[in-house]
């Protein structure tokens, strides 16, 4: 599937347009109704054509699902497309970006237990969304120029990069806290995705510096046994 930065839809005739997952819960469930959004919205809408997803939010009208009804795609000719952005944000707010996005998308309510929970593990999500965002920085630095850099260094260059967006897109993620307990979650998850950069990180530089560890080695007898000595 094609992608695209976040303000480039709608930009030209409706085009292009973007492509909606709705969450599977009603998050007013677990949520105080006297909260800015509460009582207007119910539901969540990750934005999958994005580059770096992002989370609308979303009316449910009977069957239908706002603003597209019962499709996954905003029809480029339609009312909506044809709003400018600030009108387009004031009907279906962003909420959220970055890890804390592909969070909310990744979670179900429980009615049993009264709380959310992760429709897959954690640190799937975490070397998901890694790995997604690894191999594209690769294609894009794939040309002569980089051809020198050793793959271990251009993939801590990466790790710098990633970690730089993901940070701002949390900080830009405010709106959240219209759902405190959502975005505690939301945040616990941001911090752990961050740890997980900086292990990866370490890992990196360990195999660097034990590969640039340069040794010979040369078999000796001592009392008449043989023992390998090394030179650093």
């Amino acid at each position: 599937m094609e992608t695209f930065d976040e303000d480039v839809f709608f930009k030209n005739d409706g085009y292009p347009t973007e492509r909606y997952e709705y969450c599977n819960y009603y998050f007013f469930k677990n949520e105080s109704f006297d909260l800015e959004y509460s009582r207007d919205y119910d539901q969540f809408m990750l934005v999958t054509n994005a580059l770096y997803p992002f989370i609308r939010l979303s009316k449910k009208r009977g069957r239908f699902k706002y603003p597209c009804g019962g499709s996954s795609k905003i029809a480029a000719d339609s009312s909506y497309a044809k709003e400018t952005c600030c009108k387009r944000d004031e009907m279906c707010p962003k909420i959220a970006w970055g890890i804390a996005a592909l969070f909310l998308a990744n979670i179900h309510y429980d009615e049993q237990q009264k709380d959310y929970v992760l429709n897959k593990e954690r640190q799937s999500l975490f070397e998901e969304c890694y790995n997604k965002y690894w191999n594209l920085y690769q294609l894009n630095h794939n040309g002569l120029k980089y051809s020198n850099i050793p793959i271990a260094q251009k993939e801590l260059n990466y790790i710098e990069e990633h970690t730089r967006i993901i940070r701002a897109f949390w900080e830009k993620s405010t709106p959240l806290k219209t759902y405190p307990t959502l975005y505690d979650y939301a945040y616990s998850v941001e911090k752990g995705y961050e740890e997980y950069l900086k292990k990866k990180e370490q890992s990196i530089k360990i195999k660097m510096m034990n590969k640039d560890n340069i040794f010979s080695t040369e078999t000796r007898d001592s009392f008449d046994k043989p023992y390998v000595k090394v030179f650093f």
